[in-house]
C-alpha cells in the first residue's frame, strides 16, 4: 500500500496537469490515426508526437515495436512501450492503451469539426477524445506524477500505447504478444481501461468474442425502370439484414456479467452501390458486427 502522505503528493501533482492534460487532448485529436481497413494512413503520425511528448515529459527510452502493414505509407504499424522502474523489478503493472480511432461517421452530424478538440462544460469533445485518449492521457500523466515527484513505486511501471485496437489488434497488442521482444511476463499486471463508469469505480474484467461479417449480394444490374429485367442486390441485402435478427433467438443465452448481457448482431457498415438514382445494383455489400458470449 502506498504511503498516504505519498497519495497525497502524487494526487496534488496530478491536479497541477489539468491543462497540460486538456492541451494533449486537443493535440492528439487533430491527428486523426485510421487504420487502413478505415480508409486510413494509420497511427504514425500520432505515434511520432506522442515519442517526442513522453521523452520531453521525462520518461526514459521509449520501445518501437513496429508491425509491417504495406497498407499505409511508412509501412507498418507503431505500438510504443516506456517503463518506470519500481522497487519490484519482477513485476511491473501495466496500463494498455490504445492510439488508432475509429471514423467520425457522417461529419454533417457533428456540431463541430471532429478533430478539432475542445472543452465544453467540463468536458473535452472530439473524435478519439474518449476512445481511448482519456485512458491514454490519465494514464502517462498517473505516471508523470511518480517522475516528477521523484517517488520510486513499489512495482515497476508500464505504459503500453498500441496500435489497431478498432479493427482486430492484429498488428497493435496480437502482434506484440507474438514478438520476440514481447515485455510482458506472467507476473505482470495489466490493466486495459477502455471502458468503465465515469467515475473509476468500474473494472471490466471480461469482453465478449468478437466476430466481423462480410455479406456480398448478386444480382443482375438494371434500369429503375424496369426492374423486372434484373435482380435487385440492395433488396436482397434488405432481406437478408432483417432475416439476420433470428440470430438474437438462435443464441439466446445472458449473462450479467456483460453489457448488455445478450449476444449481439448488427449491421453496421455499408459500401455504396451504385453513383446513379436510376439504376438497380447488381451487388450490394454490408458488414456486421456480432458479439457473441465465450463458449
Amino acid at each position: 500500500m502506498i504511503d498516504k502522505n505519498l497519495k497525497g503528493l502524487i494526487f496534488r501533482r496530478i491536479d497541477s496537469y489539468v491543462n497540460e492534460m486538456i492541451d494533449l487532448q486537443i493535440h492528439l485529436t487533430a491527428i486523426p490515426a485510421l487504420s487502413p481497413d478505415n480508409q486510413g494512413t494509420g497511427e504514425k503520425e500520432k505515434a511520432n508526437f506522442l515519442h517526442q511528448y513522453l521523452l520531453q515529459s521525462g520518461f526514459p527510452e521509449v520501445v518501437e515495436i513496429n508491425a509491417p502493414d504495406e497498407r499505409v505509407p511508412c509501412g507498418y504499424r507503431p505500438n510504443l512501450l516506456v517503463g518506470y522502474p519500481g522497487k519490484n523489478r519482477q513485476r511491473k503493472l501495466w496500463i494498455l492503451t490504445h492510439t488508432d480511432i475509429v471514423p467520425p461517421g457522417e461529419m454533417g452530424l457533428w456540431s463541430e469539426d471532429p478533430y478539432r478538440g475542445y472543452v465544453k462544460d467540463g468536458c473535452v469533445y472530439g473524435r478519439g477524445t474518449e476512445d481511448n485518449q482519456q485512458d491514454l492521457v490519465a494514464s502517462l500523466f498517473a505516471a508523470k506524477a511518480f517522475l516528477d515527484e521523484k517517488i520510486i513505486p513499489e512495482n515497476s511501471i508500464g505504459l503500453a500505447f498500441v496500435a489497431d485496437e478498432e479493427t482486430s489488434s492484429s498488428r497493435g497488442l496480437d502482434y506484440i504478444l507474438q514478438h520476440a521482444e514481447n515485455p510482458f511476463t506472467n507476473t505482470d499486471w495489466i490493466v486495459v481501461p477502455d471502458s468503465g463508469e465515469p467515475d473509476g469505480s468500474a473494472i471490466e474484467i471480461a469482453e465478449k468474442s468478437m466476430l466481423w461479417l462480410r455479406f456480398t449480394t448478386k444480382g443482375v444490374q438494371c434500369h429503375g425502370s424496369r426492374p423486372a429485367l434484373g435482380k435487385n442486390a440492395f433488396l436482397a441485402s434488405s432481406h437478408l439484414i432483417v432475416a439476420l435478427q433470428s440470430l438474437y433467438k438462435k443464441y439466446p443465452r445472458r449473462d450479467r456479467l456483460f453489457n448488455p448481457p445478450e449476444s449481439t448482431f448488427q449491421p453496421t457498415r455499408k459500401e455504396a452501390n451504385f453513383a446513379s438514382v436510376n439504376t438497380i445494383p447488381g451487388e450490394d455489400i454490408f458488414f456486421m458486427d456480432c458479439r457473441f458470449h465465450p463458449a
